[in-house]
């Protein structure tokens, strides 16, 4: 019998041994003194947290880290922050019809091109230098400002420059002739397509107006030869799929419309011998068509324009209702959102007493006078745009000769004209924003 089998039979009666004896005199002392103590948090148990069983009973080894797929998710969010700082600081832009936020009023002194805040009345020079700027528009979308540089007075290039003066950039590589803006509409000599890619131009080529189509990466405009003079050229909203002009061949005149990348023409209207017509331009949802016309046989009678609207397709022509006392009217302009339109009603043959007045669209009346005479227009011709949240209208009243003139502003509301606290040598043309 070996010594472990004597110890294993004897461990029995030493535990029952141990167990019986008497406790060590310093036991009473502790739990006396923890007696006292605050029992500890259940918190501060890390079995609380973490089932401990679970754990032991996980394997015991360190898993590979798919590094491959970590620095792929990390690129990822990288690009993503990215992207959402370049989105949250680039503006928003608004729709290129209907309603729209007033930003900045561009005008040209000087030769210069300048911002106008339209509430406080400071300029802010965008294009300065020797050279001769002129006539700035702005972009359906605001986004940007093209404006003729003049290398003599009847041939310039076109430039293309943010409101802020950066991006300065050539648009058309060859020099040009602008038509004349002298009646109608056609002092908008170019405007923007809806979709910001190109430029509709009133050009002037070996002498005859016509029009032609610039895209805005600067490759050169193209001719749009329609085989007859073509004046006041406007792209229908909101896509720009046609282009209205006014036409006149053999002593008649009419309004048609072409294709922008050419075709057929289509006769929207023609009036009758003896008559002219001008200021053709779309609804903002390219359903109708304003215009005026007048009679071009002598008379002592004076003026005798009177404006009409008709439907896209030629159908539905009708005059707009004049004010008792006035003799004639013209400068039809449409309001942002299509419902208004203003006109200036003339109460004697001439520009003597000339009166503003909103109406609406569908000739149901003949509106509100908003202007007083002297401030709508004092010489022909005026031009008048509708401000982007439709609550004011700028004009300039007489023709512009090269030297700035003082634009007037109309509150609708108050029926309010006063002059601006600025002076331009070009036409009205006010950025549109996000509201």
């Amino acid at each position: 019998m070996t010594t472990e089998r004597l110890r294993s039979r004897d461990l029995p009666h030493i535990l029952e041994d141990l167990a019986t004896g008497p406790y060590p005199d310093y036991v009473e002392d502790v739990l006396a003194t923890t007696a006292q103590m605050r029992q500890r948090p259940a918190w501060t148990f890390p079995e609380r947290w973490f089932p401990m069983v679970g754990i032991a009973r996980e394997p015991a080894f360190a898993p590979r880290l798919p590094w491959r797929s970590i620095s792929m998710a990390i690129v990822l969010l990288a690009l993503l922050i990215a992207a959402a700082v370049v989105v949250g600081t680039r503006p928003r832009l608004p729709e290129p019809f209907g309603r729209a936020g007033n930003g900045l009023v561009a005008i040209e002194t000087a030769g210069d091109i300048y911002t106008v805040d339209p509430v406080t009345g400071v300029a802010t020079a965008i294009v300065a230098g020797p050279e001769t700027d002129t006539g700035p528009r702005f972009s359906l979308d605001g986004a940007w400002v093209v404006f003729e540089r003049q290398i003599r007075a009847d041939r310039g290039h076109l430039y293309l420059v943010r409101p802020d003066g950066t991006d300065l950039k050539l648009l058309t590589p060859e020099p040009l002739s602008l038509a004349p803006g002298d009646s109608g509409r056609a002092w908008e000599k170019y405007e923007f397509s809806p979709d910001g890619e190109s430029l509709l131009i009133a050009a002037l080529i070996d002498g005859v107006p016509t029009m032609a189509i610039a895209p805005v990466d600067g490759s050169g405009p193209r001719r749009l030869d329609v085989g007859m003079p073509a004046y006041e050229p406007s792209l229908r909203p909101p896509d720009g799929a046609k282009i209205l002009f006014v036409g006149r061949a053999v002593g008649r005149a009419g309004l048609f419309t072409v294709d922008p990348a050419g075709g057929a023409l289509r006769e929207i209207l023609t009036v009758p011998n003896g008559f002219d017509l001008a200021g053709a331009s779309w609804s903002p949802d390219g359903s109708r068509i304003a215009y005026w016309s007048w009679s071009t046989a002598p008379t002592t009678e004076g003026f005798t324009a009177r404006s009409h609207v008709v439907n896209a397709d030629g159908t539905g022509d009708r005059q707009l209702p004049s004010p008792p006392g006035a003799l004639w009217n013209a400068h039809a302009t449409w309001s942002n959102d299509g419902k208004y339109l203003f006109l200036a009603h003339g109460f004697t043959p001439g520009t003597d007493d000339v009166r503003g007045f909103v109406l609406q669209a569908d000739g149901s009346s003949f509106g509100t006078e908003v202007a007083p005479a002297g401030s709508a227009e004092t010489e022909c011709c005026a031009a008048w745009m509708w401000s982007p949240d439709d609550s004011k209208l700028l004009g300039r009243t007489s023709p512009l000769r090269g030297e700035p003139v003082r634009q007037v502003v109309i509150d609708i509301a108050t029926r309010e004209a006063r002059p601006a606290p600025w002076t331009s040598a070009s036409d009205p043309t006010w950025q549109r924003v996000a509201p």
